[in-house]
């Protein structure tokens, strides 16, 4: 069966922090600068000829994995402990099946709420724009509207709502937003999902004693790995000519200084080949120490690791116990096909732009499907309605914080 993942703005979010560890990592190594130009300097000796460039990237790239790592390890042990289970819950969550191929879907979602939309999408419920566009469908099916930045109930409109819907109302008539109501507000969707036959439970997966042995078992199989490896190398011919190459260069060097030991590249040609050959025939030593090194730093730093691990799991993995059923398979699609549809509104043609009749729908979808202001603008900009309808749904949704 072929499956397809569908685009959230959550890993957009990860990306951004790990471009922030990332920088913090790179100013707390910022020394690296100056190695880097000292070697750029060795290297210029050597005429800048393909071998060596590729060999200054190589060792440049090397030696500055074992400075980030050996400065960051715990840095990098509590993000990577966060971000290896949540990437898998997003794409995990995000992946759907392929059954009718569909590119486009324009037509209302009859009997399904935006919160149940967004659920189908990611399974997860995100409050604040769920809310949101929860707030818009009951706008747009004139439920409530809003005077100033006041909310008005139309009592008469009333009948036939579902709990979650009757619990926002509550909500905003007595402004309690707060973590309590919200929750049980989540729950409310989430159970009503259930009852739609729209998602299930699935079995969890518990990071258990289990789960964590077998995390330092696999780097502990890692460090045995290539220290079995770089014992078979010691026994090759290669390794004895890199360690005969090492043991020349050594005794060439020795005693000598540093500024003597440009001018022997740059007046004797064998001592320069002799340079390049050591540095070249030393890449796999430099490999295997390099696996070595990390896997050291990994089990080292693995007690950090499976902490923040578990808090992880029990912050986003245990909630993420919900998969799609048959039924929820085949709306899935749907409702990619209209996040399409809407991405690409202003690209249409404008007999298929006549198409987009329902407006308040296509509103809450647009924000459902987290579209860019732009596309927003640009749909309802065309059917003529004010979007400041969603600056006073967000005035509402944070009045308590004011």
């Amino acid at each position: 069966m072929k499956t397809k993942r569908i685009k959230s703005n959550k890993m957009k979010i990860i990306h951004i922090i790990d471009i922030i560890v990332l920088l913090i990592c790179i100013y707390r190594t910022k020394f690296f600068i100056s190695f880097v130009s000292e070697v750029f300097h060795a290297f210029r000796l050597l005429d800048y000829n393909k071998g060596a460039i590729l060999l200054l990237s190589f060792y440049t790239i090397w030696f500055y994995l074992i400075v980030l790592i050996f400065k960051n390890f715990l840095i990098l042990a509590i993000y990577l402990a966060y971000r290896i289970p949540r990437v898998r819950t997003i794409k995990k969550n995000s992946k759907y099946e392929v059954i009718d191929n569909l590119s486009y879907y324009r037509e209302r979602f009859k009997g399904i709420t935006p919160s149940e939309i967004s659920l189908l999408t990611d399974l997860e419920i995100e409050t604040k724009k769920d809310i949101s566009a929860a707030m818009l469908d009951l706008y747009g099916r004139k439920i409530i509207s809003f005077d100033s930045k006041k909310v008005i109930i139309n009592e008469n409109n009333k009948d036939d709502l579902r709990e979650s819907e009757k619990l926002l109302i509550n909500m905003l008539q007595n402004k309690s937003f707060n973590s309590y109501s919200i929750n049980t507000w989540g729950n409310l969707c989430i159970n009503e999902a259930i009852e739609d036959n729209l998602i299930q439970e699935k079995k969890q997966k518990k990071f258990n004693i289990l789960t964590r042995m077998s995390i330092v078992g696999k780097w502990f199989l890692v460090l045995i790995a290539a220290c079995l490896l770089g014992s078979f190398y010691t026994i090759t011919p290669s390794f004895r000519n890199t360690l005969n190459n090492l043991n020349e260069y050594d005794k060439r060097v020795d005693k000598l200084e540093e500024d003597d030991v440009v001018k022997l590249i740059k007046t004797d040609k064998e001592f320069r080949d002799l340079f390049y050959r050591t540095y070249r025939d030393a890449v796999p030593l430099a490999i295997i120490f390099l696996v070595i090194f990390i896997s050291i730093i990994a089990l080292f730093s693995m007690p950090i690791y499976l902490r923040v691990r578990w808090i992880t799991y029990k912050l986003v993995d245990e909630k993420s116990k919900y998969e799609r059923t048959s039924e929820g398979k085949v709306l899935v699609e749907q409702i990619v096909g209209m996040k399409n549809f809407i991405h690409d509104f202003s690209n249409l043609k404008e007999n298929e732009k006549e198409s987009v009749i329902l407006w308040n729908d296509f509103l809450v979808y647009a924000v459902l499907l987290e579209e860019n202001e732009k596309i927003i603008k640009d749909i309802f900009k065309y059917k003529n309605v004010d979007t400041k309808v969603l600056e006073l749904v967000n005035e509402n949704i944070n009045i308590e914080n004011k």
